[in-house]
């Protein structure tokens, strides 16, 4: 063989050579930076909705801290009255009284 082919060979393998190691070390880890990029999108959101839903806690309980609140559900949900008040449990009216019949005792 001719030196000069065998000398046009080895570059040729070794530029093949480097153009698979760059596509090795680079395509790799660039699909792997666009795949942290997605991922970071996605977990700034997820950041952004904890940060949505901690702002509704916190005024949610500077509400619950005031005495106008605590009495409010006092009164609401526990069913309490101050000292000098009278509570009073006033029940629905039934919702069927049912057929009876038009005959003594039960006028219709």
């Amino acid at each position: 063989m001719n030196p000069r082919l065998l000398r046009r060979l080895g570059v040729a393998g070794l530029a093949a050579m480097v153009l698979v190691a760059v596509l090795g070390l680079g395509v790799v880890p660039f699909q792997n930076w666009l795949d942290q990029r997605e991922t970071l999108a996605e977990l700034g959101q997820q950041v952004a909705e904890v940060d949505r839903q901690n702002q509704a806690y916190e005024l949610r309980i500077d509400a619950l801290n005031t005495d106008e609140e605590i009495e409010r559900r006092a009164r609401e949900e526990y069913n309490l009255v101050r000292p000098d008040e009278e509570a009073y449990a006033v029940l629905p009216p039934p919702d069927d009284v049912g057929d009876l019949p038009t005959i003594w005792p039960f006028p219709g």
